[in-house]
């Protein structure tokens, strides 16, 4: 199956251009003129496109109401989205990027240089698609819960953070996590310590280290996990036998926000530098920080 590229442009030869090139390389195209077109056509296609590029300055709803809303759903929030526009003041591609998007194209543009990053970001977003289903699998038999007790609670009420490490007498731990409240039906420690291992065993260390955070839908439309993982020292040797070398941050909550996932990121990478820098920090704070994002 061809991959699928949603295309938001009110420019119709820009549109038809697109349509010839992208077909060329084996890619489908499907297209909308505004925003607000653009969410009825997500609704209708028989399946999600591999990646959407949008137009900025569009009429009825612009480029970044489009985003956001696409960002609101939770079946879309994870498709790569490209911001296309003819705004190339440095200020505004600061701007699309700060937005949360995972590209901002300046026109004109080489054809070429946006098929390699097209090309580039669908390869990534597959592989994390394959990644969340095993994840998915290996841990459905810990989530024995009922859905609707769970949507009953608060996001203060469901908002985990675990700091797990690699302890050279007893392995893997968990040294700390917040609240100290806990669901009965959702066994979160052992979620955790599934999770770190399942990571660890589904990439080489290389790339763990390169890509350092995942987030993972570990129940659709349900409960994320946000994970954190780094060496515990630049000195220290790493190894491949469950985690040894290294550690993880961990949020569990119910669906996260694309831009809310950037800011996780920001304080997460807080946290990770006075771990590595063996600076104190304090549990409750931070989650005191994370909640409100």
């Amino acid at each position: 199956m061809k991959p699928l590229i949603l295309l938001i442009e009110d420019d119709q030869i820009l549109v038809s251009n697109f349509k010839t090139y992208l077909e060329l390389n084996n890619y489908e195209l499907a297209s909308a003129h505004n925003g607000k077109d653009g969410l009825e056509t997500l609704s209708a296609l028989e399946r999600p496109p591999d990646l959407i590029i949008s137009d900025i300055l569009m009429p009825e709803m612009n480029g970044y109401e489009f985003y956001l809303k696409v960002s609101e759903n939770s079946d879309w929030s994870r498709i790569p989205f490209f911001f296309l526009s003819g705004m190339t003041d440095l200020d505004d591609v600061k701007f699309g990027k700060m937005f949360g998007a995972d590209d901002y194209i300046t026109k004109p543009f080489s054809p070429k240089e946006l098929l390699d990053k097209i090309k580039e970001k669908i390869d990534d977003y597959k592989e994390r698609k394959k990644t969340t289903k095993i994840l998915e699998e290996k841990l459905k038999d810990i989530l024995k819960f009922e859905e609707p007790s769970l949507k009953k609670l608060s996001r203060a009420d469901f908002f985990y953070i675990f700091y797990v490490t690699w302890n050279d007498e007893s392995g893997l731990i968990i040294k700390d996590f917040f609240p100290k409240n806990e669901i009965p039906s959702l066994n979160l420690e052992e979620l955790t310590f599934k999770l770190y291992k399942t990571l660890i065993k589904l990439y080489k260390f290389e790339e763990i280290l390169k890509r350092n955070q995942f987030i993972i839908r570990v129940v659709k439309e349900l409960i994320e996990a946000y994970a954190l993982i780094d060496r515990i020292d630049n000195e220290r040797g790493i190894s491949e036998e469950e985690g040894v070398g290294t550690f993880m941050l961990c949020i569990i909550t119910p669906n996260i926000h694309y831009l809310q996932s950037e800011r996780i990121r920001e304080i997460l990478a807080k946290i990770a530098f006075n771990i590595k820098m063996k600076k104190e920090w304090n549990i409750k704070e931070y989650w005191e920080r994370l909640v409100l994002v």
